[in-house]
């Protein structure tokens, strides 16, 4: 008997798109831009080649270092910079800058600079390379010290002493920062822990474990270097074994057009810095090839 190929149900996951901070630094860039301003940014904006395009194709310049940029509008994108590098810039009578951090990402280098005042070895746990985690470790004073969420063995770099302050690289896993704190509390006395897990990136994954729970395979879009799209990855993964990451609907009909035939339903979600056209085109590109 002949086969018929079964046009798959395919849902997006709810509050997926962009979070708040990467969606207001892209539209302060824009803004700028469109009243005749040179923009540059300091870094991506976001990971995702779609977007940079639309930057780029707009006038919009991306630069890597502060040095680089003499002078227009510099807009500081939702990570945050070092506390120097944010010295450096503002301190350039013919640069305007626009600072994008995010409110988050605020709060938690201001935990650093009190939590480092107050006499607390600052603990962060995210990853070292991470933009991020170099501008909150900028605030946390000479004492502190990084490890990595999923290298357990760089916990050693926690110090036995009276106080240890912790925080936590935003978009971590809060178990994560929770198994981190309660190891941190055997290597002292006094403990602050400041919650500093974006609660954006909690919802997100919370509705992409449910939707991952109830079909039979997962999508997970967004760029390969995105530290939060990988960390959901895993989480569906745990859920839905047949979950795949991929930057675009190009590679998924380049690398994965097989793995999609025969399955009856199909969840898609992104990272924060993955649009929703993305995801929308995902969809699409789904019901194209096996519809």
């Amino acid at each position: 008997a002949m086969t018929t190929a079964i046009r798959p149900e395919v849902r997006i996951a709810e509050r997926a798109g962009f979070c708040y901070g990467v969606r207001l630094a892209i539209d302060k860039a824009k803004h700028a831009r469109d009243e005749g301003k040179e923009v540059t940014t300091l870094g991506q904006l976001v990971h995702n080649p779609g977007i940079k395009a639309d930057l780029s194709d707009r006038g919009i310049k991306t630069a890597d270092l502060a040095d680089q940029v003499e002078g227009g509008t510099l807009v500081i994108r939702a990570h945050g910079v070092p506390a120097g590098e944010l010295e450096q810039v503002r301190g350039k009578p013919e640069l305007e800058v626009i600072d994008a951090t995010c409110t988050w990402v605020v709060q938690s280098q201001k935990a650093a600079a009190e939590l480092a005042a107050a006499g607390y070895t600052v603990c962060i746990i995210g990853h070292e390379d991470h933009p991020e985690v170099k501008g909150v470790r900028s605030y946390a004073g000479d004492k502190h010290v990084v490890v990595d969420d999923m290298d357990r063995s760089t916990w050693e770099r926690v110090p036995h002493t009276k106080k240890i302050g912790v925080l936590s690289q935003s978009t971590i896993l809060p178990y994560k920062l929770e198994e981190f704190a309660a190891f941190c509390l055997r290597r002292c006395h006094d403990l602050r822990v400041v919650n500093t897990v974006c609660p954006v990136t909690l919802t997100r994954q919370a509705d992409s474990v449910v939707l991952a729970g109830e079909v039979e395979a997962m999508i997970v879009v967004g760029g390969k270097n995105s530290s939060n799209t990988k960390e959901l990855a895993v989480k569906c993964a745990d859920v839905c074994p047949a979950t795949i990451h991929v930057a675009d609907a190009d590679e998924l009909e380049a690398e994965h057009r097989d793995w999609l035939s025969g399955k009856a339903s199909i969840g898609i979600t992104g990272g924060t810095s993955t649009p929703e056209v993305d995801l929308e085109e995902v969809r699409d590109r789904i019901y194209a090839l096996v519809g």
